[in-house]
């Protein structure tokens, strides 16, 4: 066994010691990770898929990275799910108290979808290790167009993403970034037609509740 290999098992042994406090930690009462609700699935899934990219890129680092189809595809479906597993954290903290976690919704299309997605990535990069690139791979994102309000990010990030790999022109790259700019802006005009522009200076960066406010309290 490689040394590369071995710091790498051992970084991420260290790393699941790590966790052990944050899950016996845990609040079952708003969900915790009780396997048997989807919020506490959910939760699960976060940490392990997080600790497991962590542990990518210690072998990374350390000299050792995928290299084979498999281990490409596998480290694809590993990033799609802690992606997907952090947007939905993202989703939960925006929506606040209103938030629901479900089987369907959490499982089915937010996970499984980014699992999908990386997956497929990490094939389109062992195509193209072999020299065999496949274009049409590119067009993966748009399976997040199950949900077609995904759209608003999946296309500027395509174009980001475009304009990164150096394609086209000089002109059509500018384009591109101008592009992916589109959901910066599109977030400062919401927070303009809210009137919401203090809340951003708070930790969370959301609105504090009406009967925590300065106003409520006098």
């Amino acid at each position: 066994m490689s040394r590369s290999l071995v710091l790498g098992a051992g970084v991420g042994a260290l790393a699941w010691v790590s966790a052990l406090p944050v899950v016996l930690a845990a609040d079952r009462t708003r969900g915790g990770f009780a396997l048997d609700t989807p919020r506490g699935a959910w939760h699960a899934v976060l940490l392990v898929a997080l600790v497991a990219v962590a542990g990518l890129a210690v072998l990374g680092l350390a000299g050792a990275p995928p290299r084979t189809g498999p281990a490409l595809v596998a480290a694809g479906v590993v990033g799609g799910i802690a992606w997907g597993a952090a947007l939905r954290g993202f989703m939960a903290t925006v929506a606040g108290s209103a938030s629901e976690v479900t089987w369907l919704g959490t499982f089915g299309f937010i996970l499984l979808t980014s699992a999908v997605v990386g997956g497929l990535l990490g094939y389109a990069e062992h195509r193209r290790r072999r020299g065999r690139p496949g274009r049409r791979l590119t067009l993966v994102p748009l399976i997040f167009a199950v949900d077609p309000t995904a759209l608003l990010l999946v296309l500027p990030a395509m174009a980001g993403g475009w304009a990164l790999a150096g394609r086209g022109t000089p002109r059509g790259r500018r384009l591109a970034w101008a592009a992916t700019a589109v959901p910066v802006a599109a977030f400062v005009v919401i927070v303009a037609l809210l009137d919401a522009g203090g809340n951003v200076l708070t930790p969370a960066g959301l609105a504090r509740p009406s009967c925590c406010s300065p106003a409520s309290a006098s």
